[in-house]
């Protein structure tokens, strides 16, 4: 089991999803931390649980659109916990859509927020690293959607993209200070976010089942490579890119089968917005995916 013991964490995104689950992580390894979310209650409710663990924490209300927020955020960390020793840059949403109807409100809030909020939060942490001369540890959540592309998801995949990059260049930064900079990106992750995106218990299954694991990975799974990172024993280990994806990537996801049903309910989500324009096209390319996938089955007898 690591050891974090008098070590203190700031975390984004905090109230739910990954970095209620980083949080937490954090804690059983013996660190205080300082939950932020954009929802003050949720954030309170996860320090509650932080504190449940036995270690002290502190909830604040933060916008990382917002340096101002982000620095009073890290003084009232500094104040209450002692120190700052490891920054999660965690928040980030996701505004799904088609490029022929993604409007630009979608495209600036997801940058302002994934991309730009990240920027910000590594600043405001890092600025008290140094300020208190800490070799401190920062790591980014990124996702596997920035380096593959996804259909109605842009906005979200340029965002994760940037970030990748960038956590790269503040490594280099932030190294002559002794700070380490890496990044996670995880895979299809059990959070409110991805429950969105699979409401329905059959397409959950439907999911998993294009996995290699079998299974979709949950908020305690980046936690722990969280807590390794922010760890004394990943001191030389900075600008690096850690997938935690259940193997995702490397098995592409979903199989051959499930093509044709993802045609579809893409389908479904451009009529829904407003776009029956391109529909004709999306009803070949799925009759065209069905035939294929049909003919795959029969040659082979692999579904």
């Amino acid at each position: 089991m690591l050891d974090l013991t008098g070590k203190v964490a700031f975390v984004t995104g905090s109230g739910s999803g990954i970095g209620e689950g980083t949080a937490l992580a954090l804690a059983r390894a013996g660190a205080d931390v300082a939950c932020t979310d954009l929802d003050g209650g949720r954030a309170e409710a996860t320090a509650e649980q932080v504190r449940g663990l036995g270690r002290k924490a502190l909830a604040e209300a933060v916008d990382v659109r917002d340096l101002g927020e982000l620095e009073e955020a890290v003084g009232a960390t500094v104040a209450q916990l002692g120190r700052l020793d490891v920054a999660v840059a965690n928040a980030g949403i996701s505004r799904g859509s088609n490029v022929l109807t993604m409007t630009e409100d979608d495209v600036d809030t997801v940058f302002d927020v994934n991309t730009k909020g990240v920027f910000l939060t590594v600043k405001a942490c890092a600025r008290e690293m140094v300020r208190e001369g800490r070799a401190g540890r920062v790591v980014v959540i990124s996702s596997v959607s920035g380096e593959r592309a996804e259909m109605g998801s842009s906005a979200y995949c340029g965002s994760k993209a940037a970030v990748r990059m960038m956590t790269r260049c503040w490594a280099l930064d932030l190294a002559p200070f002794g700070i380490t900079v890496n990044s996670v990106a995880p895979g299809m992750t059990d959070t409110r976010m991805w429950g969105a995106v699979a409401a329905r218990q059959d397409a959950r299954e439907t999911l998993a089942r294009g996995l290699p694991f079998g299974r979709v990975g949950q908020p305690a799974d980046i936690g722990n490579l969280v807590c390794w990172l922010a760890s004394d024993e990943a001191e030389y280990m900075t600008g690096s890119y850690n997938v935690m994806d259940g193997g995702l990537l490397d098995g592409r996801g979903l199989t051959f089968r499930d093509l044709p049903e993802r045609l579809l309910e893409m389908r479904e989500r451009v009529a829904s917005e407003g776009g029956e324009g391109v529909l004709a096209s999306m009803d070949e390319d799925a009759a065209e995916a069905a035939g294929r996938a049909a003919e795959h089955r029969e040659q082979h007898g692999l579904f």
